[in-house]
């Protein structure tokens, strides 16, 4: 892949060489010459919803009175443009991107006194994206597609409105949310979700539990970057999902709060404010949550080893009551012109009460009751993340010369005491003896910290060169204590198989390099980011380490052509890691789910790579765009879960390295409006081969997936929105069985109130109870039907008041800066 990232970095000089006339210098003479008595025009061209730069738009120029253009020339990455040579006289100025409405500019003179015009910011409006009718502020909900990402702005999406961060999540095309709140895109669970645009120690389930209490209310947008360039951190073989929260500050002072509850007994309170005051800005926002939604899992196995064969039915409950609050809060200063300081942080905080009962039923061949027993588990459970970051950026005179630094800390703990009782019971569910009683204690401790520098310069008008490092230092501290009562003394002793204490340390230091060349309708991209990892398993309880020392290098690479003003054409490689520092993988020490049912870590598992080719065509035309975007992953040492079955019929889950897994198919996403009726509309189809050849054939596995979603907002007055979402999960065959197909629904209606600034959203969640998931497991020696659902079918009720003048062009993010690799 080295030859392809030199391919593309040779074709980006050769355009750069041609276009200067390089290779004749008295071409070069008499150009500079003709340029010196001729005029120069010069912009920038970004989003008009969030002031982003828009890349490879167009911008024509055309004298008065003529048909023939005079100038042609594309925005780079930042979306600026430069087109010099123009001769005396007056033009008309057009500036066109895929998927925005097509803005003409006032007419301009270019003369001798007024030789070089710098049209400053053009603001195009994303308007086939656009779906309307939703915003409560005035702003609009839009799907932005672009060449390296789909930007998902779900700020006031009624269907989401007193949910949380993960019912915003299962709005978006492709990404999958399950009942263990586990993030998944393109049926892929190896995906990274950052935090404006941050990744995190966080483990998946823990992650998960954090999105799940985070209001919706509080997240602004979702980006999916299933292909992210060498720029971007490698974690994640499925790719990027970035939430990115509500930090905005409009000049002066503005605000919001939202009150929401629902018929399942979840309550929400959210507030944020904002103000602004010449060079300082300050936001801040609060978020309380609590759900009680009780959950029932049934789990029907056969096992095929015993003669005749025999069942095990367990039938379980649980229910959960969680609370949480949630800060966020940043701080922006402009130092000077050329200067800008900020901070960053949020806090969370969440207390859940448990309570899991479990009823066992053993069944003869006849099927039969043999054996009856319960098990009762409660619990309580504390935790909080803590995350803050010191970012500065310093522009240099040369537009697009700058330099970033950021300075990221993150800590977590998790505690949380658990009673476990399990009895036996006799055949008609009296007692058949005496309980056995269990206590169980855990900690767990990740923190993370790193800084991030990255340097990006222009090196002409057609080229443009970053490089950055990222140091970052890892660490987990876990531990789980078990003690057991002993009958015969009347007091708890430890159970040595169920005690752990391990750390988990990981230290990255990776450098980039990325070159951008524009050239008319081309845009040419090509980087590797080099990383060397030392990581160091260390359970204590064993007093046994595992230490792992490599270097990986990442290449990335990305040609995107503009057909014309509707049609554009792109073609992406990357090259990723899914490093194993899940505890739940690693931690040999068993894991009971029930006593029947129990999860163990493999210390011995390898990185996981992957290689991903995307080929994305877009079109836009009569109002809709249309995108299709055929992939390809070819996975190396891919990580899977095994599980087996042992002759006291306890099942174990564990994990381990497949040689190899490729996956190929086609996302197609589609965003259209048309009068009331609006939406977008998402659909990917995957086929995928795992060869497990070098642990047991017969886990090797074929399979087919597909998902589709949509999201239709009907404008049934000016006050009044009706929105619904309905998204569908095929079966789909996975290693040792199947899973079965998902459907989920919702509706809700938005009344907007007092002049827009008020609103009241009904919710509709659930209505038809199909928020279950059912797998199969299949193996010579058992077979596992395992069958769970959640009780979230319900009404919520909300009401949303915002004050603050009407949203002005909002602050920048700190990578959309405005560059120019053409300005001297």
């Amino acid at each position: 892949m080295t030859v392809l990232a030199r391919s593309v970095a040779f074709a980006a000089l050769t355009l750069l060489a041609s276009s200067a006339g390089a290779a004749v210098p008295g071409v070069v003479r008499a150009a500079t010459r003709s340029a010196a008595q001729r005029g120069e025009l010069r912009g920038r061209v970004v989003n008009a919803a969030g002031q982003a730069p828009i890349g490879t738009a167009t911008v024509v120029v055309v004298p008065v009175g003529s048909t023939v253009a005079a100038g042609r020339t594309a925005t780079n990455a930042d979306g600026v443009f430069r087109l010099a040579g123009l001769r005396p006289g007056r033009y008309r100025v057009r500036v066109r991107a895929i998927g925005y409405t097509p803005r003409e500019l006032p007419m301009l003179d270019i003369g001798a006194a007024t030789s070089n015009v710098d049209l400053g910011t053009v603001a195009l409006t994303a308007a086939a994206l656009e779906l309307q009718a939703v915003a409560v502020t005035g702003q609009q909900q839009a799907v932005q597609l672009a060449p390296d990402r789909n930007t998902y702005v779900v700020r006031d999406m009624p269907v989401t409105r007193g949910g949380s961060a993960l019912d915003v999540l299962r709005n978006v095309p492709g990404v999958d949310v399950d009942l263990d709140n586990l993030v998944s895109l393109r049926g892929n669970a190896g995906v990274v979700v950052q935090i404006n645009g941050r990744p995190s120690p966080l483990t998946a389930a823990q992650l998960g539990d954090f999105l799940a209490q985070l209001p919706a209310d509080m997240v602004e947008r979702v980006e999916v970057i299933p292909n992210p360039s060498a720029r971007d951190d490698p974690t994640g073989v499925a790719g990027i999902i970035n939430v990115v929260l509500k930090q905005r500050v409009d000049a002066g002072r503005s605000g919001g709060i939202t009150l929401s509850g629902g018929t399942t007994g979840s309550a929400q309170v959210g507030a944020n404010l904002g103000v602004q005051r010449g060079p300082l800005s300050l936001y801040g926002s609060y978020g309380f949550f609590r759900d009680n939604r009780p959950r029932t899992d049934a789990i029907r196995r056969t096992d095929l080893t015993a003669e005749p064969v025999t069942y095990l039915d367990e039938s379980a409950t649980r229910t959960q009551t969680q609370q949480g609050h949630t800060f966020t809060g940043n701080a922006g200063y402009q130092l000077g012109a050329r200067d800008a300081l900020s901070l960053e942080g949020l806090f969370t905080t969440r207390s859940e009460a448990e309570s899991y009962g479990i009823l066992y039923r053993d069944l003869n061949a006849a099927q039969t009751l043999t054996g009856l027993s319960n098990r009762l588990t409660q619990s309580t459970n504390h935790r909080y993340n803590l995350g803050a970051t010191l970012s500065h950026k310093h522009e240099f005179a040369d537009k697009g010369h700058t330099l970033a630094s950021e300075l990221h800390a993150f800590r977590a703990q998790e505690s949380g005491p658990s009673r476990i009782a399990a009895q036996a019971l006799a055949l008609d569910g009296t007692p058949a003896g005496a309980s056995d009683f269990e206590n169980q204690a855990t900690l767990e401790h990740p923190d993370e910290t790193w800084l991030k520098v990255d340097y990006a310069q222009p090196v002409s008008k057609l080229l443009r060169f970053e490089t950055g490092y990222k140091g970052s230092v890892q660490r987990f501290h876990t531990t789980l204590d078990t003690q057991v009562l002993d009958t015969l003394v009347g007091a708890y002793g430890p159970d040595s198989t169920r005690i752990s204490n391990f750390t988990y340390d990981e230290v990255v230091h990776a450098a980039y390099g990325m070159l951008d060349a524009h050239r008319g309708r081309f845009l040419l991209q090509g980087g590797v980011r080099v990383e060397h990892a030392t990581t160091q398993f260390h359970l204590r309880t064993r007093n046994a380490t595992y230490d792992n020392a490599y270097t990986s290098v990442f290449p990335s690479a990305l040609v995107a052509y503009n057909v014309d003003d509707a049609d554009q054409v792109k073609l992406s490689y990357s090259t990723r890691i899914r490093r194993p520092d899940d505890t739940d993988l690693l931690d040999p020490t068993p894991q009971y789910l029930d006593p029947l049912n129990v999860s163990r870590g493999n210390p011995f598992l390898k990185p996981e790579y992957i290689r991903a080719f995307e080929l994305g065509l877009q079109r836009t035309a009569n109002g809709a765009t249309f995108q299709v975007t055929p992939f390809f992953r070819h996975t190396l040492d891919a990580i899977r879960t095994i599980r087996t079955l042992d002759s006291a019929g306890v099942a174990t889950r564990t994990f381990a390295n497949v040689a190899t897994s490729d996956a190929y198919g086609t996302d197609v996403t589609v965003a259209a409006r048309g009068g009331r009726l609006s939406g977008f509309a998402g659909a990917s189809a995957f086929r995928q081969v795992s060869d497990a050849a070098n642990l047991d054939p017969s886990l090797s596995a074929r399979t087919f997936g597909w998902t589709a979603r949509t999201n239709a907002t009907f404008r049934a007055s000016g006050t009044l929105d009706l929105q619904t979402l309905v998204s569908y999960q095929a079966p789909m065959t996975v290693e040792q069985g199947r899973i079965s197909s998902r459907t989920r629904v919702s509706f809700a209606a938005r009344q907007k109130l007092t002049r827009d600034q008020t609103s009241l959203t009904l919710r509709v969640v659930d209505p038809f109870n199909t928020s279950r998931e059912t797998t199969t497991t299949i193996d010579p020696r058992f077979t596992q039907v395992s069958d769970r659902r959640r009780a979230i079918r319900g009404l919520v009720l909300s009401i949303n008041r915002t004050f603050g003048g009407a949203p002005k062009a909002e602050r920048r993010e700190p990578n959309e800066q405005g560059s120019d690799p053409g300005a001297s």
